[in-house]
């Protein structure tokens, strides 16, 4: 059960076509990196809220268990590259990699007209 409300955005033109859908999943190793982690988290949410291409995200933090999941929705490949090759998620990576217990991004087609969920994305992964 989240203690953190979960967090969406859905950009007011969600573009045209299936566009891709990317599920991340992260689990940090130690209980203590949790607040530093949450406030990079929420400047890579107002990153992505800027970003060219980006159609919609869904955050959800589960801080106790140490675990983050994402759902984001760009309009193509190239515009997730561009993303994360952009502070802060550039610096982000570079900080917080050696510091997960797991990490896996997977992606997926989208589905025109369809904002992806956390619950549409399991269903993707299943």
């Amino acid at each position: 059960m989240a203690v953190i409300p979960d967090l969406p955005w859905t950009a007011e033109h969600i573009g045209d076509g299936a566009g891709v859908v990317m599920v991340t999943h992260l689990h940090l190793r130690r209980l203590r990196d949790v607040p530093a982690f949450f406030r990079d988290s929420l400047a890579i949410r107002n990153q992505t809220m800027a970003a060219p291409g980006a159609r919609s995200l869904y955050l959800r933090a589960q801080p106790l268990a140490r675990h983050f999941t994402t759902v984001s929705w760009w309009d193509d490949q190239a515009a997730v590259v561009a993303f994360v090759r952009t502070d802060p998620h550039r610096a982000a990576m570079r900080r917080w990699g050696p510091e997960m217990r797991e990490f896996s991004n997977r992606s997926y087609p989208g589905t025109e007209g369809v904002i992806p969920t956390l619950k549409t994305a399991a269903a993707l992964s299943a």
